[in-house]
């Protein structure tokens, strides 16, 4: 190896490079994702340690602009290798996206989905320049994710808006951050008597928990801080079997509208 070419791969020039490619670029919460990532030797042969690829998103904080970049899921793609000048290795890969993966909403503005997830590929390359790969994807919800969906608006209850968002510290949860769903009522029971409900939803494979936050339509300046010092009454958690949730929707409904009706 000539000396010019040793300093230019000592300060990543020329470096070999890393490429992700996906089979699509849309998937279902709970899916097998598969693809193959590409590397290309540069000028040199360089030891790759590890090539990781993290499945990621961003949450947001209530009342504040801030954005924190999360890591949803980690996949370990290969041990220590060496990749020769000039060669070209493909390595497939396949890994499941869990089931609480935030799904994406495209932004009419933008184009862009909210919130945004992606797959970081980094590999642990010496002396390379930002040896990272980015693939934004698009996630679409479960059937059991549509039905509880659906189950709050039998109830008269219209879809608001959605974001991800750290968790608030009054709702129990061993997570982090979830993606909450708003509600307000635009006709039946709860029609200007309910100010909105928020859920979040955490499936797993057999059973699925939404935790919710439920607003009452407040009618003077006290009742802001009546539901302060009450506000264990208007939120919790309901945890439901999948197969309940996906063959009696009705059953769902119901166990939504006594929370409701004990809050109201």
């Amino acid at each position: 190896m000539s000396l010019f070419t040793k300093l230019i791969t000592s300060v990543g020039i020329g470096s070999a490079k890393v490429d992700t490619k996906l089979k699509k670029n849309y998937f279902m919460q709970g899916e097998v994702l598969d693809g193959m990532v590409e590397i290309l030797g540069g000028n040199s042969n360089q030891k790759i340690d590890a090539i990781h690829l993290k499945l990621m998103t961003l949450y947001g904080h209530e009342g504040s602009s801030r954005l924190t970049n999360t890591v949803i899921h980690t996949h370990k793609l290969n041990d220590s290798f060496t990749i020769h000048a000039g060669e070209r290795k493909e390595i497939p890969f396949s890994f499941r996206i869990p089931l609480d993966t935030p799904i994406t909403m495209q932004d009419p503005e933008t184009g862009k989905n909210i919130p945004p997830v992606w797959i970081a590929t980094e590999a642990d390359v010496k002396n390379a320049i930002d040896p990272r790969d980015k693939d934004y994807i698009t996630i679409e919800p479960t059937k059991v994710h549509e039905q509880i969906l659906d189950a709050l608006r039998v109830l008269g209850l219209k879809f608001r808006q959605m974001e991800s968002q750290k968790l608030p510290f009054n709702l129990k949860s061993e997570k982090v951050f979830g993606q909450q769903y708003e509600f307000v009522p635009t006709f039946g029971k709860y029609f200007k008597r309910l100010e909105e409900i928020e859920v979040y939803i955490f499936q797993g494979d057999v059973e699925t928990t939404v935790l919710f936050d439920v607003d009452k339509l407040r009618r003077n300046p006290l009742s802001s801080v009546v539901d302060k010092l009450n506000f264990d009454k208007n939120r919790g958690s309901v945890t439901f079997k999948n197969e309940q949730i996906l063959n009696d929707r009705r059953s769902v409904s119901d166990e939504f509208e006594k929370i409701i009706d004990r809050v109201l």
